[in-house]
């Protein structure tokens, strides 16, 4: 079984959770045995050119692909200017056997290959842009962006979507496809020295934001959570790590902390965008993870924070309402609720037994459920359905 990748992300060219995600089901799938190949767009005209493995070579008029390996995954990356008889050239000289979609943006690529090689079609959702705008608050461009992504929705062989909560907006907005939903959900790797590295009790408990500083991730919601914790317990500490790719740390700080936090400067701090590696300290040395977000089809962050060892208190919504259990894995509040908020974030920096507790339980749940090697066995599934036997 040869499976190509088409996506706009793959390590190191990372933007957001789609590079994420897509490098690391990549990476699982070639562990466990399956012949990967990735279809990466945009690198060699685009922004990422020459970012971290050297200058891309020249293409020989305009008909050839940059080539490299990854862990033993052969890379494909063609510029969006590529011809599609070049691109289908390269498909088919490689013997895929499916091809499976990251970005919408992609279609008429993939729906030509799909047509020309007569090789199934794949499409993970990994975010619905009309959820994005209604449910999310996200900005006007994604009504338009919905139509696309619809025709790709109607028009696949096969649906990967991240959780149910996904799978049901999906019959919502787009009926007649239920029958070609597979959820598959996301996984992450194991990282086995994070158990038992976090500080001792006698510190005062840091708590970590990782994202986007829009309006869905809750952004606004947490900024009064802190005015709320910081009144009641001043010795806790906040981390929020993100913002927007071009903004400094300072910037990010003068635009979202208002007059009234000022007198808690020490408490705050702004790290603007970092890279995985300067997020992983802040993984480790953090003690709560916050994810307050309106919108989540799935939450890599939260993951990430489980696997680290830290207490996660997140939005009752998509991906994180069916990743942790109340009480138990990790502590849910009502989105848009920032003395919910505040009330999760100071049960668990009030009581240190109690979060040992969570993120213990979290660490174990992660590892049971959510390792890469686990959703492996449930994609596998979904591509030997489109394979004759």
């Amino acid at each position: 079984m040869r499976v190509l990748h088409l996506t706009t992300e793959f390590p190191p060219v990372i933007y957001g959770g789609l590079g994420t995600a897509t490098g690391g089901l990549v990476k699982a799938l070639a562990k466990a045995g399956v012949e990967v190949a990735v279809l990466l767009f945009g690198s060699i005209a685009g922004p990422a050119a020459g970012s971290g493995y050297g200058e891309p070579r020249p293409l020989a008029g305009g008909k050839g692909a940059r080539r490299r390996r990854s862990g033993g995954v052969r890379i494909f990356e063609v510029s969006w200017f590529q011809r599609i008889d070049d691109i289908a050239r390269i498909v088919a000289n490689w013997q895929a056997d499916i091809l499976h979609l990251h970005s919408f943006w992609l279609w008429p690529i993939a729906q030509a290959l799909r047509q020309r090689l007569e090789i199934p079609l794949v499409y993970t959702v990994h975010s619905l842009d009309r959820a994005e705008y209604e449910i999310g608050a996200g900005p006007p461009q994604c009504v338009g962006q919905w139509t696309q992504q619809e025709a790709v929705i109607f028009g696949v062989d096969r649906i990967i979507s991240l959780t149910s909560s996904e799978r049901e907006l999906l019959k919502a907005y787009c009926p007649g496809v239920d029958a070609h939903i597979r959820v598959v959900g996301n996984g992450i790797e194991d990282i086995p020295d994070s158990i038992g590295s976090k500080r001792r009790d006698g510190d005062a408990p840091i708590v970590l934001f990782s994202g986007r500083f829009v309006d869905r991730k809750g952004i606004w919601e947490l900024i009064d959570a802190i005015r709320i914790v910081l009144a009641e317990a001043p010795q806790v500490r906040f981390v929020l790590a993100g913002g927007h790719r071009d903004c400094t740390a300072s910037q990010m700080e003068s635009w979202l902390l208002p007059p009234g936090l000022c007198q808690h400067r020490s408490q705050i701090r702004f790290t603007g965008w970092l890279t995985s590696q300067q997020m992983a300290a802040w993984y480790r040395a953090a003690d709560i993870l916050v994810v307050p977000s309106w919108y989540e089809p799935f939450g890599m962050v939260v993951l990430e924070g489980m696997v680290h060892g830290l207490a996660v208190a997140a939005s009752a919504v998509g991906g994180p309402a069916e990743i942790l259990k109340d009480g138990e894995t990790g502590l849910l509040f009502p989105p848009r609720d920032a003395p919910a908020l505040a009330g999760a974030i100071l049960r668990l920096a009030n009581d240190p037994n109690f979060r040992k507790r969570i993120a213990a339980a979290g660490a174990q749940e992660v590892r049971e459920t959510w390792l890469w090697s686990r959703i492996v066995e449930k994609m596998c599934s979904v591509y030997e359905e489109m394979i004759p036997s």
